[in-house]
């Protein structure tokens, strides 16, 4: 009979063992593995200053020729959020004339007017809004801003940042449905997408809902013309669980549109911000490529990544950026 002491010692080798074999699986190297990894309709979120501020057309010049360089295909400027009050913020005033500018400077680029709609969500975390959107009035205030913006701004789509939106939440698809109709078929309806979660996880009682499953990543996708993930602020302690976080982040999401003939676009942080959630020296666009890339290989096709944001995209992100790209 096997002694208490062997037992003991067996068990820590098939621990150490397990635990091994687990870290291999996780562990994505930080080099970047470009095989079948660069994409061409990329995308960045830029500030609001572009839509509500008088236009320079040198620095809006500047701005293009950036987003040249960057391989950037379509551009998200924050044009307006919608307020408590139920009115829509005076931070657009001169979008008609960005708009007109940028695609003259840059007549191939798509322009995406970026709507924030804060929820009113007792389980949102850092998004404290008010907006319901299980009022039929309000989702027809929304459709109706946007229809005008469409007609004044000449914008290509709009971009809907919508925090904090629960899984399997009935209202937002509402509002997809009845956001599409009225913009219609040549126009964009891009929306910003949550965190996904498997079914096991979401089962779980504390996290049950928060984060998006993979039924309603379908039933986005069916709505829309494109989603954007914002797979950032992970919460991720050290740059090994970021890229970890991003491969599995980025193999959900693109098992979940399998079938699906959605544009999508991976959001990977550039941000200098500070939070809980996002650490800037560990959410990195480095370590945001390797762990999107590390899924690539085995995933469906992506087509492209987004940058959050532009203004704080630095000058040592070129050399990450133009290695992936090359």
């Amino acid at each position: 009979m096997m002694s208490i002491r062997k037992a003991v010692l067996l068990l820590i080798g098939i621990l150490i063992v397990g635990l091994g074999i687990v870290a291999r699986w996780a562990w994505i190297p930080e080099d970047l593995e470009l095989t079948d990894c660069t994409l061409s309709k990329n995308a960045a979120w830029i500030d609001v200053d572009w839509s509500s501020k008088p236009i320079n057309e040198s620095a809006v010049s500047e701005l293009a020729d950036a987003l040249a360089g960057k391989q950037i295909k379509y551009v998200f400027p924050y044009t307006v959020y919608l307020k408590s009050d139920g009115s829509f913020s005076q931070s657009y005033q001169y979008a008609a004339q960005f708009v007109s500018t940028l695609r003259r400077f840059n007549p191939d680029i798509s322009i995406l007017a970026w709507i924030g709609i804060p929820l009113k969500n007792e389980r949102s975390i850092g998004v404290k809004g008010s907006v319901d959107l299980t009022d039929q009035a309000t989702r027809k205030a929304i459709t109706n801003f946007i229809a005008t913006l469409m007609k004044d701004s000449r914008f290509d789509g709009v971009q809907l940042d919508v925090e904090t939106v629960l899984n399997n939440d009935p209202a937002f698809l509402l509002l997809l449905e009845e956001s599409k109709n009225t913009i219609g078929a040549d126009h964009k309806l891009s929306i910003a997408s949550s965190h996904w979660v498997p079914n096991s996880v979401n089962s779980l009682p504390l996290i049950k809902d928060f984060r998006w499953t993979t039924d309603y990543y379908k039933a986005v996708a069916q709505r829309v013309d494109q989603i954007v993930t914002m797979t950032y602020d992970s919460y991720a302690p050290v740059p090994a669980v970021y890229r970890f976080w991003m491969r599995e982040q980025t193999g959900g999401i693109t098992h979940s549109l399998m079938e699906s003939n959605v544009e999508l676009l991976m959001g990977v942080s550039v941000s200098r911000e500070e939070t809980l959630a996002h650490r800037s020296d560990v959410e990195t666009l480095k370590n945001g490529l390797a762990g999107m890339c590390a899924s690539m290989p085995k995933s469906r096709a992506i087509d492209g990544v987004a940058l959050y944001a532009d203004w704080d995209f630095a000058q040592s992100d070129w050399a990450t950026w133009n290695e992936w790209q090359k």
